[in-house]
């Protein structure tokens, strides 16, 4: 391993960071991460493991399409606004439907032209007067 830290907290060996445009779906292994973070703040005591993984089912239905960045942000706001199973997904896609559509409205649009490059150049002394007439300085500068 290169980097020490993971010899001692292999939890942090570094992941790959998802391009920001992407539109790739996350994992269901980073799915699973996020969502399950999320269903063990609220989870009621009575909710045994089959009922969390009917619940995970039915999570991924709803927000299977989101990229992996796209997922942590709206799971980090559901940690901090659901109170309920019920309410984590409605939390996630809230957060998460802007921001989906958004990029994905962005690769639907065609490459804008460049804007096209003036020729920059230093205005002739002939240029510079015109200017300053044009504006009604070219008396005040002449008094200076």
């Amino acid at each position: 391993m290169d980097d020490p830290w993971e010899e001692i907290n292999p939890a942090a060996a570094r992941r790959s960071v998802p391009q920001l445009s992407s539109l790739e779906p996350a994992t269901r292994i980073e799915f699973r991460n996020e969502l399950t973070k999320c269903l063990a703040l609220v989870a009621p005591v009575g909710m045994d493991e089959g009922a969390k993984a009917d619940w995970l089912a039915a999570a991924w239905e709803t927000t299977g399409h989101l990229p992996a960045d796209l997922l942590q942000i709206g799971c980090a706001h559901a940690r901090k606004v659901a109170d309920h199973p019920a309410k984590i997904v409605p939390a996630i896609i809230a957060e998460t439907n802007g921001l989906y559509r958004g990029r994905r409205d962005d690769g639907r649009r065609p490459a804008r032209d460049p804007v096209p490059q003036i020729e920059a150049r230093p205005c002739t002394p002939e240029e510079a007067t015109a200017i300053l007439d044009e504006f009604g300085l070219l008396n005040a500068v002449r008094r200076a």
